[in-house]
C-alpha cells in the first residue's frame, strides 16, 4: 500500500492511498468513520475515458438541466463551464441523476468498487420510502470557482464516494463532533446555516471559530470517501466532471435509522415506530446475508 499525506489539521490527517485492501479500508475508514482518498478505486471504470465534455455534448446536449433557478441545455452549460473562470464561475451544481434519468450510463461506472460494498440502498429489502429523495448515483459538472451552495453531510447519514473523472476539485471536510459549530438548519439538520465556509461571518456564527476544517485537492481517477455525518463542501479548481455515489451498510445503519425515524416522526409517530421495528429486523437479516455473501 502506498500512502500520501494530503492535509493535516490538529489531530486529523487526510491521506491518499493506493492498493488498499478492503480489510484495511473497513478497519481504518469504513467502521472508523474516517475519510480517505482512494487513488485507484475506479481503475476498472469505462467512464474514466468515456465521460468527456464532448461525449455529453454529443450524446445529451439537448437535455435540459435546472441550476440555480435557471434552465440550460446541457451543451450550453458545458460551453459555459469550459469558458468560465474563478472570478466568474458557471452556476453550480449541474447534476444528472444516473439511476433515475440516465440508467444506460450505469455500466460505465461499474463494477461498483469494493470499497463501496456492501450497499443496502438498492436492496430489495429496503423500502424506497425510507430513502426519501436521496439521490445515490449522480454526475456533477462544474467550472473553475464553482462551489457547492452549502455545507452539509449526505442526506440520511449515507456514506459518500466522490470520484473525479475530469479536473481538480478542492474539498473541505469537518468532523461530526463539530456539528454544533456549523449551525444545522432546524428543518434540515444535515444542512448548515453557514452560506460560505471560506468566508464565515463570525459575528453571526460565533461558534464557527471553533471549527477545524480540513481542505485538500482530489484529481482525476481519485475517489474521496466521506463517511456518514462528516460535513463537507467542494469547489472546482478547473472544469470538472465527478461521479457521486452513496452507500448504506452495517457501518452507518444506526445513524441512518435515526434519521429515517426522525423524518417519519414529523408526519406520524406511528409510522416512525413501525419503521423502527422493520429496520431492527432488517439489519439482523442483512448482517446474516452479508456473512454468507448473499446480495438481495
Amino acid at each position: 500500500m502506498d500512502t500520501i499525506e494530503l492535509a493535516k489539521v490538529g489531530n486529523y490527517t487526510v491521506e491518499k492511498k493506493y492498493n488498499l485492501t478492503y480489510e484495511a479500508f473497513a478497519e481504518k475508514h469504513l467502521f472508523a468513520n474516517y475519510p480517505v482518498v482512494l487513488g485507484d478505486a475506479c481503475k476498472d471504470w469505462k467512464a474514466k475515458e468515456k465521460f468527456t465534455t464532448q461525449f455529453f455534448k454529443e450524446k445529451y446536449g439537448d437535455r435540459e438541466v435546472w441550476i440555480e433557478g435557471k434552465t440550460f441545455k446541457l451543451a450550453d452549460y458545458i460551453d459555459l463551464m469550459e469558458t468560465a473562470n474563478e472570478d466568474n464561475p458557471a452556476p453550480y451544481p449541474c447534476k444528472l441523476q444516473i439511476d433515475r434519468n440516465y440508467p444506460e450510463l450505469i455500466p460505465d461506472v461499474s463494477p461498483r468498487f469494493k470499497y463501496a460494498m456492501p450497499d443496502w440502498c438498492h436492496s430489495k429489502l429496503m423500502p424506497k420510502k425510507f430513502l426519501g429523495h436521496a439521490d445515490t448515483l449522480e454526475i456533477f459538472f462544474g467550472s473553475p470557482g464553482g462551489m457547492f451552495p452549502y455545507v452539509h453531510y449526505d442526506y440520511l447519514c449515507l456514506h459518500a464516494y466522490i470520484t473525479q473523472i475530469q479536473g481538480y476539485k478542492e474539498f473541505t471536510v469537518i468532523p461530526p463532533h463539530q456539528t454544533e459549530f456549523v449551525y444545522p438548519v432546524k428543518e434540515n439538520l444535515w444542512v448548515s446555516e453557514i452560506p460560505n465556509i471560506y468566508n464565515i461571518d463570525y459575528e453571526k456564527f460565533p461558534k464557527a471559530k471553533q471549527l477545524t476544517p480540513i481542505t485538500f485537492t482530489v484529481g482525476p481517477g481519485e475517489t474521496l470517501f466521506i463517511p456518514c455525518g462528516w460535513w463537507h463542501t467542494a469547489k472546482s479548481l478547473t472544469p470538472t466532471i465527478s461521479i457521486a455515489q452513496d452507500s448504506l451498510n452495517q457501518s452507518n445503519f444506526d445513524q441512518f435509522q435515526k434519521e429515517v425515524e426522525m423524518s417519519l416522526n414529523k408526519r406520524s409517530s406511528f409510522k416512525s415506530k413501525l419503521a423502527k421495528i422493520y429496520l431492527n429486523k432488517m439489519i439482523r437479516l442483512m448482517k446474516t446475508l452479508d456473512k454468507k455473501g448473499i446480495r438481495v
